[in-house]
């Protein structure tokens, strides 16, 4: 197993990303606007691998947490499942050796967003090209 540098190091390539506990569930919510709900569910679905608790049992997150919570809303909001979130975090943790099988994981789904623009444009000129009718129709009456 790799350790949370290894893990997290591919989402900021620019500088180290803290790894020191220190945010709240609220204080985190906040900074990476995901409710709080959410980022619950994300630990409670094990999506977090390297998250830590204080004695009290309350999860705290590091500067490195918070950017990997963006990058399981990214996951999420693009319709990847939570069993596919898991799975693409499980080799995450595995390590370098997985690369390639987490490569293929964002390609299928960065196709399936690409698909889904397509749509959402064909969609919107739709929406406009009635827009437009109704516009002069109603400059008419």
């Amino acid at each position: 197993m790799v350790n949370m540098e290894d893990c997290v190091k591919s989402l900021s390539m620019d500088h180290p990303l803290d790894t020191t506990p220190k945010y709240s569930v609220t204080q985190a919510s906040k900074l990476v606007e995901i409710s709080e709900h959410t980022l619950r569910y994300y630990d409670d679905k094990d999506l977090f691998p390297f998250l830590q608790k204080n004695t009290a049992g309350k999860r705290l997150f590091s500067e490195a947490d918070l950017q990997w919570a963006k990058l399981l809303e990214c996951l999420s909001n693009s319709g990847l499942s939570i069993k596919e979130m898991q799975k693409y975090v499980k080799l995450c943790t595995i390590g370098d050796s997985t690369v390639p099988e987490r490569f293929e994981i964002l390609k299928k789904q960065e196709k399936i967003v690409k698909d889904q623009i397509k749509e959402k444009k064909k969609q919107l000129k739709l929406l406009q090209f009635k827009l437009d009718y109704y516009e002069k129709w109603c400059r008419r009456i």
